[in-house]
């Protein structure tokens, strides 16, 4: 099924046919006001070519130029509703049917209501995602609570640290036992929390409607952003660090009520 950034893709590339667009063009004019990565524009390529019984090695209609961006060809210019009024259109019969449609405004009305259907199956998969991150975060707590409780009655001390530092300090002095306990609050990081926090950011990044939707969308996706690059370059990288925490003091705390926002979003919707 094409969804709504990879049509957007295909009649950017059918209107440059055949010249190539450059990664830089298609980032701006598919995620306006909003910054992504490279790999979110590979994926809608990939995602794409597949919807579209196409892929990356034989490159059938969407095609890679090297160096200079995305490129559709054997795209043909076609006579639609008159020969005065030209349109671009795939070479294909049913690429030019859908074209024509497009033109005499017969699937204005099929397109808003596809747009209302992704957005809504985006806005509930986010949801899902969102309450497998609480109840990953939930247990992680849990764990973390109960190292500070290991080391404060074995050290005869107190926390005044925030987290990330408090654990980072006293990693050296760990015994075993509070290692391993280390350990599983950082599966909880590496494992749900970053699948999930990244499934989020990747619908967000995919769904820009929903920014319109979402008051908070904007701010929960920079969250995510701080978050999924700490862990990736942080994080990763050292056993001293039992969790990550992306708060007030990172200068983007995760925006509360968001996820509110989109379960009563869901619910407005189900009963309209």
């Amino acid at each position: 099924m094409l969804h709504e950034k990879s049509i957007k893709l295909l009649l950017l590339l059918a209107n440059s046919s055949p010249e190539p667009l450059s990664k830089k063009t298609l980032h701006e004019a598919l995620w306006p006001d909003t910054v992504v990565s490279d790999w979110s524009l590979s994926r809608l390529i990939s995602d794409t070519r597949i919807a579209l019984g196409d892929d990356g090695e034989h490159q059938n209609i969407i095609k890679t130029a090297r160096g200079a961006g995305f490129y559709m060809p054997d795209v043909t210019v076609i006579n639609v509703v008159n020969r005065s009024r030209r349109i671009k259109s795939f070479g294909f019969v049913f690429a030019g049917i859908c074209t024509a449609l497009l033109v005499s405004g017969l699937v204005i009305g099929w397109y808003s209501d596809y747009q209302e259907k992704q957005l809504h199956e985006a806005m509930s998969r986010i949801a899902e995602f969102q309450d497998n991150t609480y109840s990953a975060f939930v247990a992680q707590a849990k764990r973390r609570n109960q190292l500070v409780d290991m080391l404060e009655q074995r050290l005869s001390f107190k926390r005044t640290r925030q987290y990330e530092m408090f654990f980072q300090h006293y990693y050296p002095n760990m015994t075993s036992d509070e290692k391993f306990v280390c350990q599983q609050i950082r599966a909880f990081s590496s494992s749900g929390l970053l699948k999930n926090n990244q499934a989020i950011l990747d619908e967000l990044e995919s769904n820009h409607h929903i920014y319109d939707e979402i008051p908070l969308a904007k701010n929960l996706a920079q969250h995510l952003r701080i978050w999924i690059d700490k862990h990736n370059n942080v994080f990763s990288t050292r056993e001293d660090m039992c969790l990550i925490y992306v708060g007030v003091e990172d200068g983007m705390p995760y925006p509360s009520g968001v996820d509110q926002q989109v379960k009563a979003w869901l619910k407005a919707k189900s009963t309209d």
